[in-house]
């Protein structure tokens, strides 16, 4: 059987270009980047690149682009994004990159480059998430008045949490790994008060659900409803809302396992 023969073309300057500015506005809006300032970013890094004319539209789940070049050549591209999280460290990177595409306009073949190396970057080892989890989780129960029962025990159960995000991150619906995580921290919190004398669960909950509450996201739809972005931030809002949702219905079904053993 012959092999089919393919003619690749190459790529006008239109298609490049937004092909790149579409690459830094989908790794921000993926990492915690407000539509507004994704939009924005992708017009200011077309018209540096000599664009004469650039519509942007945006919302948490797709970008579409459209760019006609001074040369003549034009290119409209679309970019799904199927899950957003929150990295400040890739945002951060992505913000400089294009801040130097738009003062210094690099070559496009440098900007490729750049931009493949942040995708690959990480601000530290994934594995320091469980760490961060239990430590954070133990500061939070000291916070709202525990003890030191309650700060060993959240800090064992934010470790765990920890470990759930590693092993469902990128396997699991967002949802159904948040629904999970909340069921073992409620499971593990009333354990913890039945098995060391003094420890309150309650406190050793809401030290675990802080881990969870999507307080960055919320933050960032409510930005996005001030910026004007209805859409986008009314998306946003609805995601924070149903994982907030989901954070309750796991506790509340620990409870119901458990039995109420407060």
């Amino acid at each position: 059987m012959e092999a089919i023969k393919v003619n690749v073309e190459q790529e006008s300057l239109a298609e490049t270009v937004l092909r790149l500015a579409l690459d830094v506005g989908e790794g921000m809006l993926k990492n915690g980047g407000e539509v507004s300032r994704v939009e924005n970013t992708i017009e200011r890094i077309c018209r540096a690149w000599g664009a004469v004319h650039v519509e942007v539209f945006s919302i948490i789940s797709v970008i579409n682009a459209t760019v006609h070049m001074s040369d003549g050549t034009r290119s409209s591209q679309m970019r799904r994004i199927r899950a957003t999280g929150t990295d400040m460290y890739k945002l951060e990177l992505l913000n400089e990159l294009s801040r130097e595409i738009c003062l210094n306009k690099l070559q496009t073949e440098a900007v490729d480059a750049r931009i493949k190396e942040i995708k690959r970057s990480a601000a530290y080892p994934r594995l320091v998430t469980v760490p961060a989890s239990a430590v954070a989780a133990s500061a939070f129960a000291v916070f709202f008045g525990g003890g030191v029962a309650e700060a060993v025990a959240a800090l064992f159960i934010g470790a765990l949490l920890g470990v759930i995000e590693l092993l469902a991150a990128g396997r699991v619906n967002e949802l159904a790994k948040t629904v999970v995580s909340a069921f073992v921290a409620g499971i593990l919190s009333f354990a913890a008060a039945l098995l060391v004398r003094g420890a309150g669960s309650g406190v050793i909950m809401i030290g675990t659900i802080m881990l969870l509450v999507p307080g960055v996201a919320f933050g960032t739809a409510l930005r996005d409803l001030l910026c004007g972005d209805l859409i986008a931030g009314g998306l946003k809002t609805l995601q924070s809302i149903l994982t907030a949702l989901m954070i309750a219905f796991g506790y509340l079904l620990s409870m119901a396992v458990m039995g109420g053993a407060l």
